[in-house]
Parts: structure tokens; C-alpha cells; sequence
């Protein structure tokens, strides 16, 4: 199972190359693609800023409605409080979105597809960049 980033969500609404290359190359493994709810969130909150547009929002639903969409759940809770005190605790933290998108794909055993280098820090994670 693969969890695509926002960092890949983003460019590929933007249709940069590299992003949408990555995306058909993931598709030839026969893998499922998924994104989390919290990667919807991000989508949504920039589709409104910095001002609103039908278009954009628009476009958002129709790149998630391509991918499964895994949600928060009650391992996500404690994945993402251990992942938490964890890096907190080696002076690591990453921001919370980061650290929920990580505990998502923790619980799932997925890898995630993303360009922030702050993921490699999270020990048994596996990730890919484009």
C-alpha cells in the first residue's frame, strides 16, 4: 500500500512532470494508492487560499475521488501519540499533520510517496521520493 503526500497531491494538481511520472510508475506496480484524511484536509485548506475558486475545489475532489482515502482510527491515536513522544523526545518533532499522515500510514504498514525529507526520520517508515 503506498500514501501519497500532499507534496505529490500538490504537484500534481499543478501537473508538474516529476509528480505525475511518480504517480503512472506507482500505478504499473499494482499497488493501491491511497492519501489520508488529513491529505484531504491540506488539499481543501489550499483550494481556499489565498482566495476561493469553484475550479480549484473542484479539481481537489476529482484527484481524491482517483485514490482511497484512509481515515484516523483509534491505532491511528496511539501510533500518533507514541510517534509524538517519541520524536519529541530525541528533539525531531515534525509538525502534527506530518506526524497524523505518518501514523496513518503506520497503521496501514503502507509507504509513503512524498519530497519532505522530515519523513526519513521516523524509524520503520518507508519512503519514497520523486
Amino acid at each position: 500500500m503506498l500514501v501519497l503526500d500532499t507534496t505529490i497531491l500538490i504537484d500534481a494538481l499543478h501537473r508538474k512532470k516529476a509528480a505525475l511520472r511518480k504517480i503512472i510508475e506507482l500505478e504499473e506496480t499494482k499497488e493501491t494508492i491511497c492519501t489520508t484524511q488529513i491529505n484531504a484536509l491540506e488539499l481543501y485548506k489550499g483550494a481556499y487560499l489565498p482566495t476561493f475558486s469553484n475550479e480549484s475545489i473542484q479539481k481537489v475532489k476529482n484527484l481524491l475521488d482517483a485514490f482511497v482515502v484512509l481515515p484516523l482510527d483509534e491505532d491511528t491515536y496511539e501510533w500518533f501519540a507514541a510517534l509524538s513522544a517519541s520524536l519529541r523526545s530525541r528533539g525531531e518533532s515534525i509538525n502534527d499533520f506530518d506526524e497524523l499522515i505518518a501514523a496513518i500510514s503506520m497503521t496501514h504498514g503502507a509507504t509513503i510517496v512524498s519530497n519532505d525529507s522530515h519523513f526519513k526520520r521516523i524509524p520503520g517508515l518507508v519512503v519514497i521520493s520523486y
